[in-house]
């Protein structure tokens, strides 16, 4: 049987096992009562969005609204027995809305008319079933309350037993985001930007310790670092973190957890939006989003969104540019029913630098007495190159058969192409001042395809509420890489001058490799009074092959990795009626390894084991989310040095998979829109990171005459740029009244600790303090009662502090981002 057959059988069983379930649990089902008959229900008083999203799970209902009828307004609750039409009328009172019955069990709000008639807005359709906010669309504000990428379900944050935080567009809007680690600078446990201003180029973070894995629309971002798919932040409509491991849903990966990018879809309503942006940098950037309905029924809906940005990079003698093109078509052709289709196409031609400093001049005091220019380019503009380019095209299908049966299928195929020639500081040389340039090049093609097959059962067995997902899916990624390595001319760190010659190195090796994964999973999320049980597991099946082609001898190598594992998860969630809910939970993850060890062994996947008990608090009646966990989670099987010396592999010793990576620690974070005026988030994180079990007992390896260079890691010490500690916190009030009504301002600040800059712990890297501002003002009714010109301007690291983000190794250092001002102005109608 080939390799290629093999996973499909996992996927035939998973199907048979649903449709053979189907008569059993279609006899236990029980759906909401009909609107006539009267039940009771516990709202409190408070904000109306998060007011309606509690009546509509009480009563399992789908309501239909344009978010903007129900922002910064508040419902005085309903309590006792009601029919439902009764109880949103009482929800709704005094807020000049109405709910108008579509269906069954679907209501649409709208404005009450005016005695002139007043003009009713449209509806923003809801497609996940029993709550107003969609996990996948507009959140008004900065509170979600639901998400998909914890479960795969359509679920509560605070039903899940598991740290998770979402970044509404609100946010990123109020803080000028435009790129994944800009977008994360808030969040809890996230390290972001750890490669300083060279950050505009690839989006490299940590959370918890661990490089994360990056998922788009609950599909996993192929990872190549000269063809890295890097989205923007305008393509968004909110950023998921799930921290710990989670590989019950989504097979190999890192134990830190789960990012996962949601993209704009087609909106119900008619929305158009352009904007422009110039800055510091010469940034200069455009963007347009033009979304609505084809059709007067609603069966038809569109979305098309583009963006140019150009700026030059901080660092001297660098520039960025992208262009870049989204569309979205969604049918629905019923009430069960959707299919949309997403597409998109960019292009960075441009790429700024990925250049490092030495640490002697930047973070240590240099003994010539001088320090490293901020913006020091280690290059040369006429030889380095970062030109990518990638399109994807996949859909978002779902349909209900009945009250307890849903399908759903996500696809998505991505090409994406990447070309790199660079000159880089390799080491500084005896004089402290003379860089050592290695040059590199490469050229690379990778195609990725993702399949994902869900299959939901939402039912009822006595007191006990059922939601049931099993799936099966399937990712394939092919990479050919054409790469290069040379040496360049030498360059004064203090008084650089450009223009020598280099050569561009020839291509050494052609590598090919494709990497496969089939996995089935199981999931139960059980509810019972108060109490909300997530039982889960999943079996994977993974594959690499590899081939690395000697292009000046023709030779060839081959290499075979075939990997299975099973992970787990179990949560206990408690919800207390005055909002809080402690959890506690335990969760699995694994990842492949390439290498071999004596012998020719080869290496396990690394396995990630994580407890957490944590506490989540959403008050009744206030529009605000608060969490806090503690945790430990432990990668094991880590390679290490062999300790028996007679154990020769290649020009060294060998390793084992003996060792360990221990991150503990403690976060906090919150979240609140007040009103309609204050928006809030907050965060802090303390952590442990350090490697646990380790056989090395070498401190350092010397990498050159001066300092000392990366080794293995030895037992006790921390993984480099890591800090201790981070903190965050950002606000924003807008004046909705009086004088100044439609003018606002923000403020955060961020601060980083130090962390160590080599994986010895013999340089230590300074904490740093950000701050941040913007002011916006919001002009409505321009040309009709529909537009809005939104004026802003936003300043990051306001004080243009000068600091090194994180090193590598006493080579290899990054200055942080420069302060940034960029001016703004969007019409929307």
């Amino acid at each position: 049987m080939s390799r290629l057959a093999r996973p499909l059988h996992p996927l035939a069983l998973s199907v048979a096992m649903a449709l053979a379930a189907v008569p059993l649990l279609t006899v236990q089902s029980s759906f909401a009562e009909e609107s006539s008959a009267q039940r009771g229900f516990q709202v409190p008083a408070g904000d109306l969005s998060q007011a309606l999203n509690n009546l509509a799970e009480q009563a399992g209902l789908v309501l239909a609204f344009d978010a903007e009828l129900t922002r910064g307004k508040r419902s005085p609750g309903v309590s006792g027995q009601y029919d439902i039409d009764g109880a949103l009328n009482q929800l709704l009172a005094g807020t000049g809305l109405q709910a108008l019955k579509l269906s069954g069990d679907r209501y649409r709000l709208e404005a009450i008319p005016d005695s002139g008639g007043a003009m009713q807005l449209q509806a923003t359709t809801i497609n996940a079933a029993y709550q107003a906010e969609s996990p996948t669309g507009p959140v008004p504000g900065y509170v979600a309350t639901r998400s998909l990428s914890a479960t795969k379900t359509d679920t509560a944050l605070i039903e899940t037993p598991q740290s998770i935080s979402v970044v509404t567009k609100d946010q990123m809007r109020a803080q000028n985001a435009e790129s994944l680690n800009q977008i994360l600078r808030y969040s809890a446990a996230v390290v972001p930007e750890t490669r300083g201003a060279t950050a505009s180029r690839l989006d490299q973070l940590t959370i918890r310790g661990f490089l994360p894995t990056t998922y788009l629309d609950g599909l996993r971002m192929p990872s190549s670092r000269d063809a890295l798919p890097q989205k923007d932040a305008f393509d968004l409509e909110r950023v998921e973190v799930l921290r710990g491991p989670a590989s019950v849903l989504y097979g190999q990966g890192s134990p830190s957890g789960v990012i996962n990018m949601v993209t704009k879809r087609p909106l119900d309503v008619p929305f158009h939006e352009v904007g422009v942006e110039y800055g510091t940098f010469d940034k200069k950037r455009t963007t347009f989003d033009l979304s609505g309905p084809l059709d007067d029924q609603g069966v038809y809906s569109y979305r098309v969104a583009g963006l140019f940005d150009d700026a030059d990079g901080q660092v001297e003698h660098t520039e960025t540019r992208r262009q870049s093109l989204s569309s979205a078509f969604t049918w629905r052709p019923d009430e069960d029913t959707s299919l949309t289709l997403l597409g998109h196409f960019q292009k960075d031609p441009k790429g700024a630098s990925y250049g490092s400093v030495p640490a002697w001049g930047s973070v240590l005091h240099s003994p010539t007495g001088r320090k490293i220019d901020v913006d020091y380019y280690d290059g040369e503009k006429n030889f380095e190159k970062s030109d990518r380019e990638y399109y994807s095209i996949g859909y978002a299908f779902e349909h209900h058969f009945n009250d307890v049966w849903t399908l759903r299928q996500n696809a998505r195929y991505l090409r994406a192409e990447g070309i790199y020639r660079s000159i880089y500081n390799s080491y500084l040389q005896a004089d402290y001042r003379t860089s050592t340039r290695s040059t590199i090049a490469t050229d690379v093609d990778m195609d990725a395809y993702n399949l994902d097959n869900q299959v939901q059962a939402k039912f009822d067995t006595g007191p006990l509420q059922h939601t049931l997902l099993m799936g099966a899916d399937y990712q394939n990624t092919s990479t050919d890489t054409k790469a290069g390595y040379g040496s360049g001319p030498s360059l004064d760190i203090f008084d650089p001058v450009y223009g020598a010659p280099v050569t561009t190195p020839a291509f050494a090796t052609d590598a090919t490799s494709r990497s496969e994964q089939t996995g089935v999973y199981l999931q139960e999320q059980m509810k019972w009074d108060n109490w909300v049980l997530l039982l889960g597991g999943r079996y994977d099946w993974a594959s690499t092959d590899g081939t690395t082609k000697t292009l000046r001898t023709g030779a060839k190598s081959k290499s075979s990795l075939d990997s299975e594992a099973f992970t787990g998860r179990v949560g206990l969630v408690y919800l207390f009626d005055n909002g809080l809910a402690p959890y506690v939970s335990y969760a699995e993850s694994f990842n492949p390894q390439s290498g071999t060890g004596y012998g020719g062994s080869v290496f396990k996947p690394t396995e990630g084991k994580q407890y957490e008990l944590g506490i989540k608090y959403q008050p009744p009646g206030s529009n605000s989310f608060i969490t806090a966990a503690i945790f430990d989670l432990r990668q094991s099987n880590v390679p290490t040095m062999d300790p028996d010396p007679t154990h020769l592999c290649g020009n060294g010793r060998c390793q084992i998979q003996d060792g360990e990576q221990q991150s503990r620690g403690f976060e906090l974070e919150g979240k609140a829109s007040l009103s309609d005026n204050l928006d809030i988030t907050a965060a802090y994180a303390y952590l442990d990171n350090r490697a646990s079990k380790s056989n090395s007992t070498v401190r350092y390896a010397p990498i050159s005459d001066i300092g000392v260079g990366p080794a293995v890691p030895v037992e006790g010490t921390t993984t480099y740029g890591v800090p201790r500690h981070t903190a965050s916190a950002w606000a924003d009030y807008t004046f909705r009244d009086g004088h100044l009504k439609g003018f606002g301002a923000g403020a955060g600040a961020r601060y980083v600790g130090s962390s160590w800059g080599d994986t010895a712990n013999t340089l230590k890297v300074p904490g740093y303090t950000l701050f941040d501002a913007a002011v916006h003002y919001d002009i409505p009714n321009i040309v009709n009662l529909n537009d809005k010109l939104r004026l802003a301007l936003n300043a990051t690291n306001l004080a243009n502090k000068e600091y090194v983000a994180s090193c590598y190794s006493y080579s290899w250092c990054w200055y942080g981002s420069q302060r940034t001002v960029q001016a703004s102005a969007t019409y929307q109608w």
